[in-house]
């Protein structure tokens, strides 16, 4: 009597403890469901999506709220190599990656500094005398230029000794040049030095173009001794403003039994 009823209690005991667990395996499966952050990873899907044009980390910033929001789901953004790493449910990769089409475009493109435009400044240095000459002695374009000397100087020739051609920017710091050129006459050899501190323009556009020179500085020499006697020397200085196209006679300076002149042009390279 006594095993019976040991073995029924035992029945009884097992019974109960597997009413027990089922609860609460049951208990446990509602909690899951009930919990929005729970899933189930077999239901992910990852993916990788080359980035071309917009920065991976950026995005990741818009792409964000596109996904599940389940725990596990990840995007992930690395620089190195522009790739995002996606990984959630297939709709939600199919919907990011619609995204991604959309947004990573070529970055418009950055207007552009206006540039200050290049001016070409050309220096004629013209040596004037009374000794006659033959043939064109000078450029055709520094014909009117020419025709007004004569009006104004007593000298019966004009030589062309030698142009002097820079380019430089606006608002640069100027330029400099050095140089030896045979001298008109003889074998006598002249050296110049052509500089301008600075080139820089207060008003500048397509109408009217003014070009301001600070401390133009030209002079010229015998390259030795011997032609410095010949030759003398001359040296002209000052401060001045050009207009695109304009031919200026900067100043002249007297050079023994001649005179030098100093015609300046600029132009305006666009």
């Amino acid at each position: 009597m006594l095993i019976r009823t040991t073995k029924l209690v035992a029945l009884i005991a097992c019974l109960l403890l597997l009413t027990l667990t089922a609860f609460a395996q049951q208990n446990q499966t509602q909690n899951k469901q009930s919990d929005p952050q729970w899933v189930d990873f077999s239901g992910f899907k990852g993916k990788i999506f080359d980035i071309k044009h917009r920065d991976p980390v950026e995005l990741v910033q818009v792409l964000a709220p596109l996904g599940s929001g389940f725990k596990g789901a990840t995007i992930q953004a690395n620089r190195d190599y522009k790739t995002l790493t996606v990984r959630d449910f297939p709709e939600n990769i199919a919907v990011i990656e619609e995204a991604i089409k959309r947004l990573d475009t070529p970055l418009p493109p950055k207007p552009l500094r206006p540039m200050s435009p290049n001016i070409e400044i050309t220096a004629y240095i013209l040596i004037a005398s009374n000794n006659e000459v033959s043939g064109n002695q000078v450029p055709p374009q520094l014909k009117d230029v020419i025709a007004q000397l004569q009006t104004t100087l007593s000298y019966k020739s004009y030589q062309l000794l030698t142009p002097i051609s820079q380019r430089v920017k606006l608002d640069s710091s100027g330029i400099s040049s050095t140089g030896a050129t045979t001298w008109i006459e003889k074998d006598f050899s002249a050296r110049y030095r052509f500089q301008i501190n600075r080139v820089y323009s207060e008003k500048f556009s397509d109408d009217n173009s003014v070009v301001a020179l600070d401390d133009l500085v030209f002079s010229l020499g015998g390259d030795s001794p011997a032609d410095q006697t010949q030759i003398g020397g001359a040296d002209i200085r000052t401060k001045l403003n050009i207009r695109d196209g304009e031919k200026l006679v900067v100043g002249t300076a007297s050079l023994k039994d001649k005179a030098l002149i100093l015609v300046l042009t600029a132009k305006v390279i666009k």
